[in-house]
Protein backbone atom coordinates (compact mmCIF):
# COMPACT_ATOMS: atom_id res chain seq x y z
CA UNK A 1 0.00 0.00 0.00
CA UNK A 2 1.32 3.30 -0.96
CA UNK A 3 0.28 6.19 1.27
CA UNK A 4 0.60 10.39 1.33
CA UNK A 5 0.95 12.44 4.03
CA UNK A 6 -0.80 16.05 3.96
CA UNK A 7 -0.21 18.62 6.45
CA UNK A 8 -2.17 21.56 7.07
CA UNK A 9 -1.05 25.32 8.21
CA UNK A 10 -1.91 24.51 11.63
CA UNK A 11 0.37 21.83 12.18
CA UNK A 12 3.27 23.67 11.55
CA UNK A 13 1.98 25.76 13.56
CA UNK A 14 1.72 23.63 16.24
CA UNK A 15 5.53 22.87 15.73
CA UNK A 16 7.03 26.24 15.99
CA UNK A 17 10.39 26.75 15.12
CA UNK A 18 12.86 24.26 14.25
CA UNK A 19 14.36 25.07 17.75
CA UNK A 20 11.65 23.80 19.37
CA UNK A 21 11.40 20.37 20.49
CA UNK A 22 7.41 19.70 19.12
CA UNK A 23 9.56 20.35 16.04
CA UNK A 24 12.25 18.12 16.39
CA UNK A 25 10.26 15.20 17.17
CA UNK A 26 8.03 15.71 14.37
CA UNK A 27 11.12 15.98 12.15
CA UNK A 28 12.11 12.73 13.79
CA UNK A 29 8.90 10.59 13.45
CA UNK A 30 8.90 11.65 9.62
CA UNK A 31 12.48 10.74 9.28
CA UNK A 32 12.27 7.30 11.12
CA UNK A 33 8.76 6.65 9.18
CA UNK A 34 10.34 7.25 5.79
CA UNK A 35 7.65 10.00 5.63
CA UNK A 36 7.02 13.40 3.61
CA UNK A 37 4.54 15.49 5.00
CA UNK A 38 2.75 16.96 1.53
CA UNK A 39 1.41 20.37 1.30
CA UNK A 40 -1.22 21.98 -0.87
CA UNK A 41 0.39 25.07 -2.46
CA UNK A 42 -1.96 27.17 -0.71
CA UNK A 43 -0.90 25.61 2.86
CA UNK A 44 2.47 26.61 2.06
CA UNK A 45 1.69 30.11 0.97
CA UNK A 46 0.04 30.38 4.26
CA UNK A 47 3.69 29.44 6.10
CA UNK A 48 5.42 31.44 4.22
CA UNK A 49 4.02 35.15 4.87
CA UNK A 50 7.02 37.60 5.04
CA UNK A 51 7.63 37.66 8.94
CA UNK A 52 10.77 40.00 9.64
CA UNK A 53 11.86 38.34 12.54
CA UNK A 54 11.75 34.82 10.87
CA UNK A 55 14.57 34.63 8.12
CA UNK A 56 13.68 31.27 7.53
CA UNK A 57 10.34 30.15 7.57
CA UNK A 58 10.31 26.72 9.27
CA UNK A 59 8.47 24.92 6.53
CA UNK A 60 11.50 25.54 4.29
CA UNK A 61 13.64 24.23 6.61
CA UNK A 62 11.52 20.95 6.51
CA UNK A 63 11.29 20.99 3.06
CA UNK A 64 15.30 21.74 2.63
CA UNK A 65 15.72 18.80 5.29
CA UNK A 66 13.73 16.29 2.89
CA UNK A 67 10.36 15.37 4.61
CA UNK A 68 7.79 18.26 3.05
CA UNK A 69 7.30 19.00 0.07
CA UNK A 70 4.62 21.11 -1.67
CA UNK A 71 2.52 19.28 -3.96
CA UNK A 72 2.24 20.03 -7.63
CA UNK A 73 -0.73 22.32 -8.88
CA UNK A 74 -3.83 20.71 -8.28
CA UNK A 75 -6.04 19.76 -11.65
CA UNK A 76 -9.59 21.46 -10.58
CA UNK A 77 -10.39 20.26 -13.77
CA UNK A 78 -10.52 16.53 -12.78
CA UNK A 79 -13.87 15.50 -11.51
CA UNK A 80 -12.60 13.39 -8.38
CA UNK A 81 -10.58 16.81 -7.36
CA UNK A 82 -13.80 18.84 -7.80
CA UNK A 83 -15.99 17.19 -5.99
CA UNK A 84 -14.38 16.36 -3.30
CA UNK A 85 -12.65 19.76 -2.72
CA UNK A 86 -16.39 21.04 -3.14
CA UNK A 87 -17.69 18.84 -0.82
CA UNK A 88 -15.31 19.49 2.27
CA UNK A 89 -16.12 23.26 1.37
CA UNK A 90 -19.82 22.39 1.86
CA UNK A 91 -19.74 20.45 4.79
CA UNK A 92 -17.65 23.25 6.97
CA UNK A 93 -20.36 25.75 6.19
CA UNK A 94 -23.19 23.60 7.26
CA UNK A 95 -21.36 22.77 10.39
CA UNK A 96 -20.40 26.42 10.86
CA UNK A 97 -23.48 27.46 9.43
CA UNK A 98 -21.73 29.99 7.49
CA UNK A 99 -21.50 30.73 3.78
CA UNK A 100 -19.31 28.39 1.62
CA UNK A 101 -17.43 31.38 0.02
CA UNK A 102 -16.22 32.32 2.94
CA UNK A 103 -14.53 28.88 4.31
CA UNK A 104 -10.67 28.88 4.13
CA UNK A 105 -9.38 27.75 0.58
CA UNK A 106 -6.52 25.61 1.91
CA UNK A 107 -9.13 23.18 3.65
CA UNK A 108 -10.77 21.69 0.94
CA UNK A 109 -7.40 21.68 -0.62
CA UNK A 110 -5.82 19.30 2.06
CA UNK A 111 -8.87 17.02 0.02
CA UNK A 112 -7.64 17.78 -3.26
CA UNK A 113 -4.54 16.58 -2.86
CA UNK A 114 -5.71 12.91 -1.44
CA UNK A 115 -7.77 13.29 -4.79
CA UNK A 116 -5.08 14.03 -6.61
CA UNK A 117 -2.99 11.65 -5.30
CA UNK A 118 -5.94 8.99 -5.95
CA UNK A 119 -6.41 9.85 -9.53
CA UNK A 120 -3.06 10.12 -10.85
CA UNK A 121 -2.40 6.24 -8.63
CA UNK A 122 0.66 8.04 -6.64
CA UNK A 123 -1.29 6.74 -3.24
CA UNK A 124 -4.30 4.58 -2.38
CA UNK A 125 -4.39 5.70 1.10
CA UNK A 126 -4.11 9.66 2.58
CA UNK A 127 -3.72 10.33 5.56
CA UNK A 128 -4.56 14.16 6.54
CA UNK A 129 -2.99 15.90 9.16
CA UNK A 130 -4.87 18.93 10.27
CA UNK A 131 -5.62 20.80 13.51
CA UNK A 132 -9.25 22.03 11.72
CA UNK A 133 -11.57 18.90 12.78
CA UNK A 134 -14.02 20.14 10.42
CA UNK A 135 -11.34 19.47 7.39
CA UNK A 136 -10.52 16.45 8.89
CA UNK A 137 -14.05 14.91 9.20
CA UNK A 138 -15.03 16.73 6.19
CA UNK A 139 -12.55 14.89 3.94
CA UNK A 140 -13.30 11.31 5.83
CA UNK A 141 -17.03 12.03 4.87
CA UNK A 142 -17.08 12.94 0.99
CA UNK A 143 -14.36 10.53 0.41
CA UNK A 144 -16.70 8.09 2.05
CA UNK A 145 -19.59 9.04 -0.39
CA UNK A 146 -17.64 8.54 -3.36
CA UNK A 147 -16.68 5.24 -2.73
CA UNK A 148 -12.88 5.95 -0.83
CA UNK A 149 -14.02 5.43 2.84
CA UNK A 150 -11.66 3.13 4.07
CA UNK A 151 -8.74 5.14 2.07
CA UNK A 152 -8.61 8.41 3.96
CA UNK A 153 -8.01 9.21 7.67
CA UNK A 154 -7.93 12.35 9.47
CA UNK A 155 -5.30 12.88 11.73
CA UNK A 156 -5.44 15.41 14.93
CA UNK A 157 -2.60 17.31 13.91
CA UNK A 158 -2.83 18.83 17.52
CA UNK A 159 -3.19 15.12 19.45
CA UNK A 160 -0.35 14.07 16.94
CA UNK A 161 2.00 16.00 18.11
CA UNK A 162 1.25 15.73 21.97
CA UNK A 163 1.61 12.17 21.47
CA UNK A 164 5.26 12.34 20.34
CA UNK A 165 6.10 14.71 23.05
CA UNK A 166 5.11 11.73 25.55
Amino acid sequence: MSAIYIADTGLFVAMGQPSNRRYQVVRTFARRNDMTFVLPERVYDELTVNAPDVETPPIDTAIDEGWARVAAPLEYTNALVSRTMDGVQRYIANADDRPADEIERADPALAGVAAQAFVDETADHAYIYTTDTLAGEGAENVFASEGYGDSVTYVNGFRFVEDLLE
